[in-house]
């Protein structure tokens, strides 16, 4: 049975099974940012080396691991390649209870990007031959999800954790969920054939040499900008939620479990809402103007990132309470909201073949300079300030990155409009 002939209420549970599967990936990836302060006091670590062990620990390895999970999605069985990946993240989060002190740390944040680097490539090349193109934004929108949710999970039922256990039962909580879902995923979601929901499948290019199909994905409007322009949004995104529990609790005395629970709010439950929202207004839009139209749905995702880094600024500059909290749910609503228009055009222009590889290529610049950055930033801006409001200024810097982003994507659809009028 191909995917196109697969019932649509199977469809539906495959997409449920690895947004599952990568929620998993989110809480892992989270769980540190709600640990920093207490992790800080206990190894007596200094605001730069938080922000390694939250980011580049993690995406240096993510980045080296990254094209080679790439090339093995375009080529391999990738619910074998989800499973073994799932497996791998899981179990390593779980061992980072059992640190020691930095290195010990940076050695479980290390493998657990490894791991990672694996979820995004093989989950959307999946979901893209299990929905089509009038159908992609909305799956991925929904499968972006995972994002808030994770976060939500890893900060509210985290923070309580921590709260009442302490920091390590909070790494040991994060890992058990994934473990047993790997066997859950393996035995229930079927391999879908590569380009079922595609009407060209360029054969050719799936033995083709890296180089090569580097410069054919790079050759394709736009994608050079979408790439950069999620680049610089994780920068500011990941960077911010990463931080945002310790910027509550030192400007504005918050304890770790009312921080948890804004932080999971904000860019969980409001950030899932968000991303869900943006991915089927894009179908919707397109549905509406006789198909699937990346020009417009680039930009429909550019307007984006200037909303979350206004919000995000207005937030760590209030000095009330309560407008800190309205700016931080606005910013947290549309921290995610780009991802599954963008993501619908990059799939869409890559084609089966190179889809693999496009997300890993993202993937890579997004967690080596993205998560690896915008953790460290800030960390070293708040070391450099010192006091109190010291995360707050790390944060404002890392919103520039937001603003970038947001020019890349207009780039991007300007792009792709002038390769369709000179064709």
């Amino acid at each position: 049975m191909t995917t196109r002939e697969a019932p649509a209420s199977y469809r539906w549970y495959v997409l449920a099974i690895l947004t599952i599967a990568q929620t998993c990936h989110g809480i892992d990836r989270a769980v540190i940012g709600l640990v920093l302060h207490p992790l800080g006091k206990e190894f007596a670590l200094t605001g730069a080396q938080l922000g390694l062990l939250a980011g580049l620990a993690y995406g240096i390895p993510f980045a080296i691991a990254a094209i080679p999970f790439g090339l093995a999605v375009d080529r391999f069985n990738r619910k074998a390649l989800m499973t073994g990946a799932l497996t791998a993240w899981s179990a390593a989060t779980a061992l980072c209870a059992a640190a020691t002190g930095f290195w010990t740390l940076m050695a479980g944040r290390a493998a657990v990007g490894v791991a990672e680097s694996g979820g995004s490539p093989t989950g959307m090349s999946i979901l893209s031959d299990y929905f089509d193109e009038r159908k992609r934004a909305t799956a991925i929108g929904i499968w972006y999800l995972s994002s808030g949710v994770g976060t939500a999970l890893a900060f509210f039922v985290g923070g309580w954790i921590v709260e009442h256990y302490g920091w390590r039962w909070a790494f040991l909580a994060a890992g058990i969920p994934g473990l047993l879902l790997a066997p859950i995923l393996f035995f229930t979601v079927r391999e879908p054939k590569r380009g079922g929901q595609d009407a060209n499948l360029e054969s050719d290019i799936a033995t083709a040499p890296l180089a090569q199909r580097l410069s054919l994905l790079f050759a394709r409007p736009g994608v050079g900008y979408c790439v950069a322009a999620i680049t610089c949004i994780a920068t500011a995104i990941y960077g911010m939620s990463t931080w945002l529990a310790s910027f509550l609790i030192s400007s504005h005395d918050f304890s770790i479990a009312k921080a948890g629970m804004t932080v999971a709010i904000a860019y969980g439950i409001l950030g899932s809402i968000g991303g869900f929202g943006a991915g089927w207004i894009a179908d919707w839009l397109n549905a509406r103007r006789g198909g699937f139209d990346p020009v417009r749905t680039a930009m429909f995702g550019a307007v984006i990132p200037f909303i979350t880094a206004a919000s995000g600024v207005a937030a760590v500059a209030s000095t009330d309470v309560s407008m800190v909290l309205l700016f931080l749910m606005i910013a947290g609503f549309f921290s995610a909201s780009y991802n599954g228009p963008i993501y619908a055009v990059i799939v869409t222009a890559a084609g089966p073949q190179l889809r693999g590889l496009a997300v890993s290529a993202v993937q890579m610049s997004a967690n080596l300079i993205g998560v690896g950055l915008g953790a460290w930033l800030i960390g070293k801006i708040s070391d450099i300030v010192g006091g109190k409001d010291g995360v707050a200024w790390g944060i404002g810097t890392a919103m520039l990155f937001c603003l970038a982003g947001g020019t890349l994507l207009a780039l991007a659809s300007r792009q792709i409009k002038n390769s369709q009028t000179t064709i």
